[in-house]
């Protein structure tokens, strides 16, 4: 009976080393995939940060192109104010226009307006008529 036991306590140490071994070879197999795997993940993060910068420097690119943009827009729309302005401030002094609008005001009739400016009765009042739309 007391080789039995020391059988059984010889089983039981082999056992428990086993157990020992065993467990430290998972443990071992366990810590290098959860260390791939944070590896994996940091690699995968940095790739993004990568894609996120490269996208960051686009847009900012795009940006500076439409900010060009809208100046050259800005800038052509002043000129094109300024111009749109001169013309007016040209011929609207002189204008058939600014002639009937002064006759009007003169009480001068349709009538005679056409006759002196040798126009229809129908331009005369279409004119007439415009001017005090504008002007409501």
């Amino acid at each position: 009976m007391n080789d039995n036991i020391l059988v059984l306590q010889a089983i039981f140490d082999v056992a428990v080393v086993l157990y020992i071994l065993l467990s430290k070879y998972f443990s071992a197999k366990e810590k290098n995939g959860i260390l791939q795997l944070v590896e994996s993940l940091r690699n995968l993060l940095e790739k993004q940060k990568e894609l996120i910068n490269t996208a960051n420097n686009k847009i900012m690119e795009q940006q500076d192109r439409l900010n060009l943009l809208l100046e050259d827009v800005r800038r052509k729309n002043t000129l094109l104010t300024d111009l749109l302005t001169t013309i007016k401030n040209k011929t609207y002094k002189n204008s058939l226009k600014d002639k009937i609008i002064e006759m009007k005001n003169d009480n001068k009739s349709i009538d005679d307006m056409a006759r002196e400016l040798n126009m229809s009765k129908g331009e005369i009042e279409l004119i007439i008529k415009l001017y005090e739309e504008e002007h409501r």
